[in-house]
């Protein structure tokens, strides 16, 4: 029998806090993270000693759409609403005012739950997010699921992967593809290492001089990157495994949604995750 997601409902009071305004499309992102979230952290809570989720760009907890739209719990209050909570929890974010607030949402929705923040660029303070999830000690097991949410390319460095992959944890990652379809050129530029950083080599520019006329540059850049976590030891099943988002306005792709485990059962998950998740995305 495959596993299903409990229900969830998305919407969040207006609790008078900040909330940072997304696009209409947001919620398939975050119908699509509870799915997995929901999975993962009830189906492992009998094999590990400890579930740990951790939110790379984790925002205020509450997001509303567009200016005069409803609001939405962001991907840290859906980790914590899930079936049965994760043991522990790790949110990041460079926005003090996000981090803020968002430990006054959680205050008041789990009191009693483990939480740490961290505050900065995730990208200069990966050890300190080491350093806050529970100490490995001989004869616990624990697993963690990472949530990557960057705005642009270069908000996001490989090495912040690499690092953070040396503990058991799956992730599932943002790729923008606006950002660079919009700054094609810039990116090409031999000045820039936006690319660099996010895949983690300069070597992508020999590969997309001899493949730039048989794909689109952000999907050249989502299946780098994807081939990039591959080598750390993570299944890859290719750019169609990905899952695209479009604006609803103009159809336009946005980003794409990688999932990347080294477990069977976590890309099992992927797979029901995407089944039950908004129909409104494209597979790819």
């Amino acid at each position: 029998m495959n596993a299903r997601p409990s229900r969830v409902d998305l919407a969040a009071p207006h609790d008078e806090l900040y909330a940072p305004e997304v696009g209409s499309w947001a919620e398939d992102k975050y119908r699509l993270f509870w799915c997995y979230a929901d999975l993962f952290a009830t189906s492992m809570k009998d094999k590990w000693d400890q579930r740990v989720y951790v939110d790379l760009f984790a925002g205020a907890g509450h997001v509303r759409v567009g200016e005069h739209g409803p609001y939405l719990l962001g991907t840290p209050l859906l980790a914590l609403h899930v079936a049965h909570p994760f043991d522990w929890y790790v949110f990041c974010d460079q926005d003090l005012n996000c981090i803020s607030t968002l430990r006054k949402r959680v205050e008041r929705l789990r009191p009693s739950a483990e939480v740490r923040y961290v505050p900065g660029d995730v990208n200069h303070i990966t050890s300190q997010v080491l350093e806050k999830m529970p100490p490995l000690t001989s004869g616990k097991k624990v697993l963690a699921f990472c949530f990557a949410d960057p705005f642009r390319l270069r908000d996001l460095h490989f090495t912040t992967i690499r690092a953070l992959a040396q503990r058991y944890i799956d992730f599932m990652v943002l790729i923008p593809a606006m950002d660079p379809r919009r700054n094609e050129a810039t990116y090409l530029d031999p000045s820039s290492d936006v690319v660099d950083l996010f895949v983690g080599t300069p070597a992508w520019r020999e590969e997309w001089g001899r493949k730039q006329s048989a794909t689109t540059f952000d999907a050249f850049v989502a299946e780098f990157f994807s081939r990039q976590i591959s080598h750390l030891g993570y299944s890859y099943g290719g750019l169609q495994d990905s899952l695209l988002v479009r604006s609803t306005e103009r159809n336009l792709p946005l980003y794409r949604l990688g999932f990347y485990s080294r477990h069977e059962l976590g890309k099992r998950f992927w797979k029901e995750a995407k089944r039950y998740s908004n129909p409104q995305m494209d597979l790819l």
